[in-house]
C-alpha cells in the first residue's frame, strides 16, 4: 500500500509539472507574438524650430508602443543625430540644435521588431551665423582652444581612408589660432605631437585651417562658427568631404 501511494503522489507531481510547462509554453507564444509593423501613413511628425533660441523639436505620433526612432540626417552618408524609444502611447519629442549655417534635412527611421518605415523630407532651418570677420578673429586668437571629444561629432561620414572618427571622438587637441595667419595644432593625447606650420584664414563668416596630422596634411574648409565666447567654441566643419561638428573649451 505505502509503494502504491509514492506511486500516485509521485504521478500527481508528473502532471502538476506537465500542467505548469504547458501554461508557460503558452505564454511564450505570446510574448514572442509580432510586433506591430511600422505604418508611415499612420505615422504623424511634427517639426517646430525656434529661431531666437536656436533650438528645434520633431514631435512623433502613432508609432507602435515602444518602437525603436532615430533621426538621421538624410545626405549621402549622413548619420544619426539622436536615437529614442516611443512611450506605450507611440509618442516622443526629440530636441535638436539648429545649426549655424547649414539646413539640416532629416529622415526619421521608425523599427518594431524586423520591421521599419521611414518619413522623409524633415527640415530643420538653418541657424544665424551671428560673428562678424573681427568677432570671429578676435574671439579665435584670444585664447589655446582643448578640444572637447565628448561633444564633438561626425554627423556626414568622411570619404578618406583616414581615421578621422579617432581624431573627432578620441584624440585630445588643442587648436592655437595666433597672429599673421599662424597656427599650431597639437595632439597630447593619445600621441604627443606639434604641428606649428599651419595656417588659418577668415572670410564671409567661414573659418579655413590648414594643418597637419600624423598622417598627413589635413585641410578643414568652410567652418562655420557655432559658439564663440569665453568659455568655449564650436565650429561646424568640412574635412575630406565629412561634415564634423568639434566642440572646444578655453585653456
Amino acid at each position: 500500500m505505502q509503494k502504491k501511494a509514492i506511486r500516485s503522489l509521485l504521478w500527481m507531481q508528473a502532471l502538476l509539472c506537465a500542467m505548469f510547462l504547458f501554461a508557460c509554453s503558452n505564454d511564450d507564444d505570446n510574448s514572442n507574438a509580432p510586433l506591430p509593423k511600422p505604418d508611415p501613413k499612420e505615422l504623424k511628425v511634427e517639426v517646430a524650430a525656434d529661431t531666437k533660441a536656436n533650438t528645434a523639436t520633431v514631435s512623433v505620433a502613432n508609432a507602435p508602443a515602444e518602437a525603436s526612432l532615430s533621426l538621421v540626417l538624410d545626405v549621402k552618408r549622413g548619420k544619426p543625430l539622436d536615437q529614442a524609444t516611443a512611450d506605450k502611447n507611440g509618442t516622443h519629442t526629440f530636441k535638436l540644435p539648429l545649426l549655424a549655417g547649414y539646413e539640416q534635412k532629416l529622415k526619421l527611421v521608425v523599427k518594431s521588431g524586423a520591421t521599419s518605415a521611414e518619413v522623409n523630407n524633415l527640415t530643420l532651418p538653418a541657424a544665424e551665423e551671428q560673428y562678424a570677420d573681427e568677432q570671429i578673429a578676435q574671439g579665435l586668437q584670444k585664447h589655446k582652444w582643448l578640444s572637447d571629444q565628448k561633444r564633438s561629432r561626425i554627423i556626414v561620414d568622411h570619404t578618406s581612408s583616414n581615421p578621422y572618427h579617432m581624431f573627432v571622438n578620441t584624440a585630445v587637441k588643442h587648436f592655437e589660432f595666433l597672429p599673421n595667419s599662424k597656427f599650431t595644432f597639437t595632439v597630447s593625447s593619445p600621441q604627443s605631437k606639434t604641428f606649428p606650420d599651419g595656417k588659418w584664414s577668415v572670410k564671409n563668416k567661414r573659418v579655413d585651417i590648414d594643418t597637419r596630422i600624423l598622417l598627413g596634411p589635413m585641410l578643414l574648409r568652410n567652418s562655420r562658427i557655432q559658439t564663440l565666447t569665453e568659455k568655449e567654441m564650436a565650429m561646424l566643419t568640412e574635412v575630406d568631404g565629412g561634415l564634423f561638428l568639434l566642440w572646444f573649451t578655453a585653456e
